[in-house]
């Protein structure tokens, strides 16, 4: 059996298509529809890489999707205003509101896991780009977290440093102590942008 990659943030689906070509099955999350639409029309004909339109939080159901102005970083948090992010992300366009919400579909992981027929597999990496929300992610496995070999989740060291009002879970003090509750340990840490706002927090079961 192929091992499994779980991605939350699939966006152009770069680092879940380089995991799929060294042989893994891989189901991945897109909510922004119109990177969706343009991911999946891309791998629609390549078994075992299985793209879904769904934001992925604590909560089933429906909520509002903010967009950014370029790239990556909309969200199902809302932006801090431009005047705060500007100082905080060096004026970075990216990270930074467009204006456009729409209503995305949501799930947990432990829900989508028991859809797919998952719960007895070994979860051998999970990578969550969540925006703002990636410990929700985590902590929506439930029981399966028990599934999860190793992954990477990104996070914040403050919350003052964050893109987004209300990400208050996922700041790196939360992720480490979730990570030891839960038996794994950080394997390394890496800056994921030129001002330190964010951090990529790899770990691994114990």
């Amino acid at each position: 059996m192929n091992k499994l990659l779980i991605e939350v943030g699939a966006f152009d689906g770069g680092d879940s298509l380089r995991y799929h070509s060294n042989g893994y099955d891989v189901y991945t999350f897109e909510p922004n529809k119109n990177t969706f639409q343009e991911l999946y029309e891309r791998t629609k004909d390549i078994n075992n890489y299985t793209v879904i339109e769904k934001a992925v939080c604590l909560t089933n159901g429906k909520t509002t999707f903010n967009i950014s102005k370029q790239g990556g970083a909309s969200s199902i948090l809302p932006f801090r205003p431009d005047e705060e992010l500007i100082k905080t992300w060096n004026g970075r366009i990216d990270v930074q509101y467009s204006g456009e919400s729409y209503e995305v579909n949501t799930t947990r992981l432990d829900t989508f896991i028991e859809e797919y027929g998952l719960q007895n597999r070994t979860i051998d990496f999970i990578h969550i780009d969540a925006q703002g929300v990636d410990l929700d992610v985590l902590q929506s496995l439930g029981k399966y977290i028990e599934n999860v070999k190793e992954g990477v989740i990104e996070t914040v060291l403050y919350e003052e440093k964050s893109i987004y009002v209300s990400q208050t879970n996922n700041v790196f003090e939360n992720v480490k102590a979730f990570l030891k509750e839960n038996h794994f340990e950080i394997t390394r840490i890496e800056s994921n942008d030129l001002e330190n706002c964010e951090y990529n927090v790899y770990f691994r079961k114990l």
